[in-house]
Order: C-alpha cells, then sequence, then structure tokens
C-alpha cells in the first residue's frame, strides 16, 4: 500500500539526510532502485526523508545506544537545542509537578515544546508546574524508540498551538519480527551510591508481506537508587570549602562548614541553658548537635515501568488497520529533610486559598515556666522535628490508546484514528507542620498572647511522642491529578496536479480534542493549614477543533515551495490561523538553500485561563532592600565567631546565625497568591529560519540554519525578582512587607547600625496576564562524514547551536531586558563532535560535549551577582562566572557473539568536575552543597547487554 517511485540519484538529497542526522547513514541509490517515500517531522507529504525545506534533526537507534543514555528525558538533554533548566524528577521534589521530567526546546519553557509519538500527541502530565502543562517524558519507553526526529524552528501551522519552540517526535520500532532482552547497569565509579538499572523485553510477530499483520509488543522496567549528600561529602569538590572559608575570604564570608552539623538538632537546644536532656552527640561548645547531610537529598529513588503494543492489519492493499496502546506508571521517593523550630527565625508566611489572604506563623520563646527552661526568663529554642516522619512520594499512571485506518484511494493517501489518553497522579507529602495540630498539641504561637503551656501540651520536647500526637502535628497533604483527552483525527495527501513535469502534492487533515483537567489539593492544603505550603487547583473542561492544509508546488526543477496553514479553534477565542511559508532551492548538486517563515499561537490552558487558583511559597529570594545589610552582619558575626575558641558556646551560635540571617533575606521566602484570569489572550509568535546544506566532497557535508523567534502577549506573571526591583513603582497590594517591628532578623540597633529602613518580606499577590514577550535568533550547525580507513568505517559528526540574542521583556521597564545569551544558565555555545570506528565486531565512539562559559548574573535585575556585587563579596572576575565545560564520553560495543551485543560506555571518561558555580552553591544550596550532581558522580559506567532470541 506504500508507493514506490524512481529516483535518479541526488546527492543533496543524500546530504539533507546526513545533515540532519548525529550520526552517517549513508544512503546509496542505484539509478532505477526505487525508494520509498516517508512521512517526515515537519509536513504532512511524503517525501524522500531529508527532502524537506526544514531544519529537522534525526537521531537514530544506533547513536542512541551509543550515546549511553538510560531515559527518554536523559536522551532529549543531549540536544544542543535544549535548555539545560528543564524540569527533571530528580530536581522536581519543591515542584508543582513532582516526579516528572520534560523538555524545553530554545528556553521557550516546557509548553512550548511539543512532544509526539509516532506523529500524534502524548497526554500532558495530570498536574501542572504552576501554570505550565507538559509532556512527561518518564512515561515514554527508551528502548522500544527507532529513531527521533526533532523540528527545531516551530510547528504550530501543521501541529497546533505549543509547537512554538519545536517538535520532537519519536518513532518507535514497526514491523518487528523476533524477540529481544535488553539490561543495563549504569553507575558512578566514584560513588556507586548513584545507580541506575534498565531492562526491557521486545516481541514481535507476523511478517506485513507474508502474513498481512505485525504485532509488537515492548515493556521496560526502570530503577534508580537514592542517595543522600552524607553519602558523598567527602567527595565535593573542595574549592567549594577551600576557596570561601573565614580565613580564605577577606569579607569573613563562609559557604557553609561544609559537613558541619547542625545545633538545630534532636533532642534540641534551649539557649542560655544547654542541651535538652538525652542529647547524645555535642560539638566542642557543648550544644547538641544533628547531621543534617543525611537528610540533604542528593537523588531520590525511582522506578518506572513503561509499555507499547501496537498492530498492523493489511485488510486489503489498499487498507490497513492499525492500533497502539501505551501505558505507563512511574514512583518518585523524594527524602525531605526534617523540618526544625527556630525561636529567632523570622515569620513564616503562606497563602490560606479559603480566605485569600496570607498567613503568619511567628516563632517564638519557650516560656520561662518550662520544665525545660531553668533559666528564668523565656529563652531561645532550636529543635528538630526528627519524629516528624518526613516523606514525598509521586506515583503516577499514563495511558493512550488508539485505533484507526489508512489507505490509498487512486494517486492519495489517507489516514483517520480516534483515541483516548490520560493520566492520573497522586502526591503525598509529610512533615510540614499543620497550623491547627501545632496550636493543639504545642500551643498558641502568637507573640501578642502568653501562653505558659507552650511546647508542654501533647507534643513533649525530646521524648517519644504518641502517634496521633505526630499525626496531628505532621499530617499527610498533596495532590490528585487527573486528564482525560478524547481525540479524532483525519487527513488525505496526494499528487493534484503536475507543474514543470513534477508533481504538486496538496494534504488536508483535521482533528477535535476534547479535554478535562482536574487538580484537587488536599483538604489541609485548601484550608490552608500546612505551614509555608502553598495549593494549585483547576476543574475544567474543554472541546477544541482544527484544520490544517499544505501545498507543495515545484516552481522549477530546482525550486520548491510549501505553504501551510492551520485554523485553530478553542472555546472562548476566535479562530485563529496559523500560516507558514518555505522553500527549498537546490543551486547545484552540491548546494540547497533553505527557509521558512511561520506564525503560530498557544491558547490558554486550563489553569490560566478557566477557574484555578494558586497559592505558592518561593524560596531563594534576594531581598534588594534588606540583603546587603543582612550579609554585612552575618560576616560581622562570624569575624566574631572566628575569634572564639572552639569550646566557647558563642561560637557555634554566632555562625549559626550568620547562616540565619544571610536565609532570612538573600535567600528569603515569600507567599504568592495568583489567581486565573477569563480575559486573558492567546499567546502569538513569529518565527522564520534560513540556511544551507552544503556537500563539498562526496561523503561529507555542512548544515547551517539561522532561526528567529519573537513571542508575544505571553502568559505568566511579572517574576518576583522584578517585582522586588520595581517595588517603590508598583500599586499597593503588590508586593507586601511585615510592619518593622515584627523583624526578627535584626535587631533595632541593628537596623539603625546598618540601615535597615524597610520590613521583612510577607505576600505578593497578583494574577497570570498576557505580561511579557521573548525573542531569540540563533545559529544550529550540523556535519557529517565518512572515511574508510584500514582499521575500519570511521564515522564522524558534529551539531551546534550558538545562541546570539535572548531577552524577555520587562514590562515594569517598558522594553526588553538584558541579552541572555551568555549569562547564567545560558550558553552562547553548546556543542558535540562524535567519532565512530567500527572494527570488525568492534565499535569504538567517542563523543566530545562543549558549553561555553557564562556569567552568574541573570536579567538586569539579578543585581546581587553582578560584577560589582561580586567584588564586594571579594570574589574575582573568575569566581563570578561559570567556566566554560568540556565532557568526553566514550563507548565501545561487540557483536562476535551471534545474537549478542555488548557494550560498555564510560561517561566522563577523563573524570572531569563541573566548573564552580558558586550561585547555586550559595543560593540554591545554602552555601552547603552544590547543586551539580556531576560535582561528586565524576566518571561513569554503563554496561548493557542485548539478545536477540530466534
Amino acid at each position: 500500500m506504500k508507493k514506490q517511485i524512481s529516483l535518479k540519484k541526488s546527492v543533496v538529497a543524500v546530504a539533507l539526510t546526513l545533515a540532519s542526522s548525529q550520526v552517517v547513514m549513508a544512503q546509496e541509490s542505484g539509478t532505477d532502485k526505487p525508494i520509498e517515500k516517508v512521512i517526515v517531522t515537519g509536513s504532512s507529504l511524503k517525501h524522500i526523508e531529508g527532502e524537506t525545506a526544514t531544519p529537522v534533526q534525526i537521531i537514530k537507534a544506533e547513536e542512541i545506544r551509543r550515546l549511553g543514555v538510560g531515559s527518554v528525558k536523559e536522551l532529549l538533554d543531549t540536544i544542543t537545542s535544549a535548555s539545560s533548566t528543564s524540569l527533571s524528577d530528580i530536581g522536581g521534589s519543591n515542584s508543582f509537578a513532582s516526579g516528572a521530567s520534560a523538555a524545553d526546546l530554545r528556553g521557550l519553557g516546557k509548553q512550548s515544546t511539543l512532544i509526539l509519538l509516532n506523529s500524534r500527541r502524548v497526554a500532558p502530565y495530570a498536574l501542572a508546574d504552576y501554570n505550565e502543562v507538559f509532556t512527561n517524558l518518564d512515561s515514554l519507553p527508551l528502548e522500544a524508540v527507532q529513531r527521533v526526529e526533532v523540528l527545531r524552528n516551530g510547528g504550530s501551522s501543521l501541529y497546533g498551538s505549543d509547537a512554538v519552540a519545536g517538535v520532537i517526535n519519536i518513532i518507535t520500532r514497526s514491523d518487528y519480527e523476533g524477540i529481544s532482552a535488553n539490561a543495563s547497569r549504569d553507575q558512578s565509579v566514584a560513588n556507586e551510591q548513584f545507580h541506575k538499572y534498565t531492562a526491557s523485553l521486545t516481541g514481535g510477530f507476523g511478517n506485513l508481506v507474508k502474513d498481512r499483520y505485525n504485532v509488537l509488543a515492548n515493556v521496560e522496567v526502570f530503577k534508580r537508587g537514592a542517595a543522600t549528600w552524607r553519602d558523598v561529602l567527602d567527595d565535593i569538590n573542595p574549592a567549594y570549602g577551600n576557596k570561601f572559608s573565614a580565613v580564605a575570604n577577606k569579607s569573613g564570608l563562609m559557604f557553609g562548614n561544609r559537613g558541619t552539623p547542625s545545633t538545630f538538632s534532636y533532642p534540641g537546644n534551649i539557649i542560655g541553658v544547654g542541651p535538652v536532656p538525652g542529647c547524645t552527640t555535642l560539638n566542642a561548645g557543648g550544644l547538641c548537635v544533628y547531621d543534617r547531610f543525611g537528610r540533604f537529598e542528593a537523588q531520590p529513588a525511582a522506578q518506572r515501568v513503561n509499555g507499547l503494543v501496537s498492530g498492523k492489519f493489511d485488510i486489503n492493499d489498499n487498507l490497513q488497520a492499525f492500533s497502539e496502546v501505551l501505558f505507563s506508571h512511574t514512583r518518585t521517593d523524594y527524602l525531605p529533610a526534617f523540618g526544625y523550630y527556630d525561636s529567632t527565625a523570622s515569620d513564616a508566611v503562606w497563602g490560606d486559598p479559603s480566605t485569600g489572604q496570607a498567613k503568619t506563623f511567628t516563632s517564638r520563646y519557650l516560656p520561662a515556666t518550662h520544665p525545660l527552661n531553668t533559666s528564668g526568663d523565656e529563652a531561645p529554642l532550636r529543635y528538630r522535628f526528627a519524629d516528624s516522619g518526613a516523606s514525598h512520594t509521586t506515583t503516577s499512571d499514563e495511558y493512550r490508546a488508539l485505533a484507526g485506518l489508512r489507505g490509498t484511494v487512486g494517486k492519495y493517501d489517507w489516514e483517520s484514528a480516534v483515541g483516548v489518553m490520560g493520566g492520573k497522579v497522586t502526591d503525598d507529602s509529610r512533615g510540614a507542620l499543620s497550623d491547627s495540630g501545632f496550636r493543639r498539641e504545642i500551643g498558641n504561637y502568637d507573640p501578642s498572647q502568653t501562653d505558659p503551656l507552650f511546647f508542654n501540651r501533647g507534643y513533649k520536647i525530646g521524648q517519644v511522642n504518641a502517634p496521633d500526637v505526630l499525626n496531628a502535628l505532621f499530617p499527610h497533604y498533596g495532590y490528585e491529578g487527573k486528564i482525560t483527552q478524547t481525540f479524532a483525527d483525519a487527513k488525505i495527501s496526494g499528487e493534484v496536479a503536475q507543474l514543470n513535469g513534477r508533481p504538486v502534492g496538496l494534504a488536508v487533515g483535521g482533528d477535535v480534542r476534547h479535554e478535562k483537567m482536574s487538580i484537587l489539593p488536599s483538604a489541609n492544603l485548601l484550608a490552608g493549614d500546612i505551614v509555608s505550603n502553598g495549593a494549585a487547583t483547576a476543574d475544567a473542561s474543554r472541546t477544541s477543533s482544527a484544520l490544517f492544509t499544505e501545498l507543495n508546488v515545484p516552481l522549477s526543477a530546482a525550486l520548491e515551495v510549501v505553504g501551510a496553514a492551520r485554523v485553530d479553534k478553542f472555546p472562548g477565542f476566535k479562530a485563529h490561523v496559523s500560516p507558514k511559508l518555505a522553500a527549498r532551492f537546490e543551486a547545484s548538486k552540491q548546494l540547497l538553500f533553505r527557509g521558512t517563515l511561520e506564525s503560530g499561537f498557544r491558547a490558554p490552558n486550563l489553569t490560566e485561563s478557566a477557574q484555578s487558583s494558586k497559592f505558592s511559597f518561593n524560596n531563594g529570594l534576594t531581598d534588594p532592600k534588606r540583603c546587603d545589610q543582612a550579609q554585612v552582619l552575618a560576616n560581622d558575626l562570624r569575624n566574631s565567631a572566628a575569634k572564639l575558641p572552639d569550646n566557647d558556646t558563642n561560637k557555634a551560635l554566632l555562625l549559626a546565625r550568620a547562616d540565619v540571617v544571610e536565609g532570612n533575606e538573600c535567600a528569603a521566602g515569600v507567599a504568592n497568591i495568583v489567581r486565573n484570569n477569563p480575559g486573558l489572550k492567546p499567546e502569538v509568535s513569529h518565527s522564520l529560519s534560513f540556511g544551507f546544506v552544503i556537500e563539498p566532497v562526496p561523503g561529507t557535508n555542512l548544515s547551517l540554519d539561522y532561526f528567529n523567534i519573537k513571542r508575544k502577549d505571553e502568559i505568566g506573571l511579572k517574576t518576583t525578582d522584578e517585582l522586588l526591583a520595581a517595588e517603590d513603582s508598583l500599586a499597593a497590594g503588590v508586593v507586601n512587607r511585615l510592619p518593622i517591628a515584627q523583624d526578627k532578623t535584626f535587631s533595632a540597633d541593628e537596623r539603625a547600625k546598618y540601615g535597615v529602613t524597610a520590613g521583612p518580606l510577607a505576600s505578593i499577590s497578583g494574577r497570570f496576564e498576557n505580561v511579557s514577550k521573548t525573542k531569540t535568533s540563533g545559529i544550529d550547525i550540523g556535519g557529517a562524514t565518512r572515511v574508510d580507513t584500514r582499521w575500519g568505517r570511521l564515522d564522524l559528526s558534529t551539531n551546534a547551536t550558538y545562541l546570539l540574542d535572548l531577552r524577555n521583556f520587562a514590562s515594569t521597564l517598558g522594553q526588553y531586558g538584558d541579552n541572555l545569551a551568555g549569562r547564567y544558565t545560558y550558553s552562547k555555545l553548546v556543542a558535540n563532535i562524535g567519532g565512530s570506528l567500527k572494527t570488525g565486531d568492534f565499535t569504538n565512539s567517542l563523543r566530545l560535549t562543549y558549553h561555553s562559559a557564562t556569567s552568574l548574573q541573570g536579567d538586569y535585575f539579578d543585581s546581587g551577582y553582578t560584577l560589582a556585587a561580586c567584588q564586594a563579596k571579594h570574589w574575582s572576575a573568575d569566581e563570578c562566572r561559570i567556566a566554560s565545560y568540556q565532557r568526553l564520553d566514550y563507548n565501545v560495543s561487540y557483536t562476535g557473539v551471534k545474537d549478542l551485543t555488548v557494550s560498555l560506555f564510560i561517561g566522563n571518561l577523563l573524570g572531569r568536575r563541573p566548573p564552580l558555580d558558586l550561585k547555586s552553591f550559595n543560593k540554591d544550596g545554602g552555601g552547603v552543597i552544590p547543586q551539580d550532581l556531576a560535582d561528586v558522580q565524576g566518571r561513569t559506567a554503563r554496561v548493557m547487554a542485548e539478545y536477540k532470541f530466534r
């Protein structure tokens, strides 16, 4: 049923195929050999693979194995146009969408990259990450993948409103016969705590040609072990501690006391009295201490089972039935730290969804009447709730089932399918304090009221507490998210005319989709009862529809023009047309030019426009009105501590207070209260690309494509940092501060001494708006060559993305912010170079990955990491940046035993540490731990074996 054509050999057609792939797959075609036409991502018309005008990168199964990746997420992270900060289940414990991983092309956000499986959508993850809806990559099986096609210039005109940054189409195996088993183990050579296993079984039976049917089934199991920073503390780059000790740094700023136990301990310390009876570990100053690193999670445990079943049946020569079922079960077990109580801590502020107002938790001293307080006066308490049972588990079940028909009628190919997909996520946590439980079991924290029984009710400090008391103080809380989508689609394509002796191709299609999304927090989150925790809710549904068309017109033997358009209709919005114009010009058999112009849009999702609300808590904020003063105070405290002997109790207290002071104001927490906005407009984008593919000599090719994307009316919020930078010009009620009398960081004398005039941050209030716009541009480069050597065939390939410009519009300034290319997390150049030598039964491969240097500063409002701010911290210019990084990987595979393939992948072959990232270490890691696991993983090894049963 698949149409075959005869084609004269075209060097450029071959070059296109090679240039879009990371590995050279030479294509020999005789003069009269028929070559099958296929659908390539970026077009609805069948072409010779690689012949389209749009730049498509193709990663084939052979290359995927050489990359040594263990999941689809890891695979997509190797793409040079992918953002280095996209969501991962490893670091997502504090995300609204924990337990999931996402892709993000061009740094435009995870919901601007469309993920397809076999050219059709996969259901979004059932929990939105704040307002972003995205596909969970962890639900997709890696071993079933035949190839991945990456459309890097947008695809809204063909695929829909969420394809602004690009499309990633994951193509699974087809027409597979036999059974194969695959197993691998991957672990850090230095620290085996970082390990993971994968195993898969793939089976296929039936031959489409002989039997008229084929059925494929794949099941994949993934397991990752947990690791804490205590396990690997000794392997942290010593430069993080050595360079910034109190002695080495002129300012006295000290990152961490790495490995030093905390005086926020169990059974605790009463300052001025001493450790609570029962303490078994004391520091030199006689205070009770706790090993906090045992609960600082480096990597969460994870388990996944992904499966795929697909089938094809040729009803006759012109009609085929097909079906596909995808299912996934994932579980991620995070290890949250035990909470602590600090009588001198700043007030905790969070949002109460039941009232729409902020709530405030105030830490207070132990009363003089408490039996453990023998000081005769109120006394500060430092205590660790080591009996809280802190835990966090996210489980997800996702599915997609579809069935359809495809066939040919004369010159036309047609296809239609119906399906249902969705998922359910349960996110369960424990360990945070219940507001009502605290009042009942510990007491009233309101400082304006006396409570002689404070910390002397149901809960007893440092003692074994009853289960009902602990359950009241530390109840389970979390979310249940559910999403369902049903769809029907159809398309027809084929030759409609001849022009200049060449076919004019036309494709027409459409789809209808109904989606429903529900995000339901637990009752205690909805009641605002969990201290410092917000809540996100959504309950909405809608039906959308779309029509699209594509026309391929050969204006001459060398010039081909493609026009496409898609009309999307969402309820509450006018029908939106997304047009596209593309062209390819074959200047010679060695040189091809190509270009595209496209417009796209993204309709507000169900968490942005339909009924929803979000009450969140932002951590790690730098308060521009209080941070500088806090750092000076912290430095003074550390300098004072350095003058004291180690056995002086005040030494530990001064150092601990310095950490608290900096944390309160330079890594501050603030409540965010945000509601949906039914008046939102769709986001609109315009993009262009142009470039060339050249084959200077047979077997060698180079491609270069310029891209430019502009997006306006972006849905979101003004960033908290941006709002804080413009606080004095904003309307009342946007940035809210507590009265300065409630300041827990600075005493009255210290406020006068250090010039503190603003109260502590309390909350920020707003709603989703069409608030911003973004523009980005850059260059994608690809190259490949193949050389026959005396040792065997040598394949070389390269891919690179050079970021010229990335700017976010600042509404508070009325203009674009700084160019982020070369700023924090946005390397100007990301590149890889690979080489593979096949010698007999052995294939040896090397791959070099490069990221150029960046400054520590983000956008214009990131005043804490400018060069001047770094100098104020007594950091050198080199320490105010992240140096460039190169990583070399090696893979060897052996196929000398019949039906068996074994391989060894060595990641980071030279064992190089990633460059120092003092911003992440200071801001996100609290000056205690780095945030890049590669720092302690070092060299990794992955052993894989695959056996094919005959």
